[in-house]
């Protein structure tokens, strides 16, 4: 071979070795392929009732409620892996470090709240993770402030309220998992019925007589028993409605 076809070859080499290069991504940050956008709302429900259908409803057992709000941050979908090369689950970040006071009953109404809106990437999402927050986002004077839920009701015609000051994170798994692919409206849904599954009366007084039945964290009126079952029934009061959810 002449020393010109050496040269003509070793360009060609070179050249073909830059194409290479400047086709490869140069990190993990690349994009992954189609997005969609997913928004995602709250609201509340009963578990009983047609899934289509907006709650009217908001007598459970004997509390006739008026009111719920929650505080929330730090939504996020999780992608599931979908090859041994993927070495984390891409997360779509619906909200961080921005808690939100969501008021999912308004005076006897219940309202669809907005949480947020983002781009994800197509594929199929096996949880929805958020944290329940004590309420920073309100003045001091709020009722909702310090705590990361409140629901105001009536027991036996009685004015009643509820405090959690938990702060935990909440993890949402799909038995089947949600496929995003183009838009999705997903609604956090809190089945009222299951937040107060278990609480008899029994375990419900106006423990000091001062006409206001309180259930809190301090064993407002002698109600820890009934503050204590309804935290157990947390994990089993939240779903994720709507999507398109796929057996993969």
């Amino acid at each position: 071979m002449t020393c010109k076809q050496n040269l003509k070859s070793l360009l060609l080499a070179v050249s073909a070795t830059a194409f290479v290069a400047a086709c490869t991504p140069e990190d993990e940050t690349a994009p992954l392929g189609a997005e969609s956008e997913v928004t995602i709302s709250a609201t509340i429900a009963d578990s009983e009732a047609d899934p289509n259908a907006r709650t009217t409803n908001l007598v459970y057992g004997n509390f006739a409620i008026s009111d719920v709000r929650m505080s929330i941050d730090n939504v996020k979908l999780i992608l599931r892996a979908v090859s041994e090369e993927s070495k984390k689950p891409t997360i779509v970040q619906l909200r961080t470090n921005s808690p939100q006071t969501l008021s999912l009953v308004k005076d006897g109404e219940v309202t669809v709240v907005p949480i947020g809106t983002a781009k994800a990437y197509n594929g199929v999402y096996g949880k929805l993770d958020f944290d329940l927050v004590k309420a920073q986002d309100v003045s001091e004077e709020d009722e909702m402030y310090g705590y990361s839920i409140i629901a105001k009701a009536t027991w036996f015609d009685t004015p009643a309220i509820m405090y959690i000051d938990l702060e935990d994170k909440v993890e949402i798994m799909f038995n089947k998992g949600l496929e995003v692919d183009g838009a999705q409206d997903l609604l956090l849904t809190m089945y009222m019925d299951k937040f107060l599954e278990g609480v008899s009366p029994s375990l419900v007084s106006d423990g000091n007589g001062d006409g206001l039945v309180e259930v809190g964290p301090n064993n407002e009126d002698g109600n820890g028993e009934a503050y204590d079952a309804i935290l157990a029934n947390m994990e089993n009061a939240m779903v994720l409605k709507n999507g398109e959810f796929k057996d993969k």
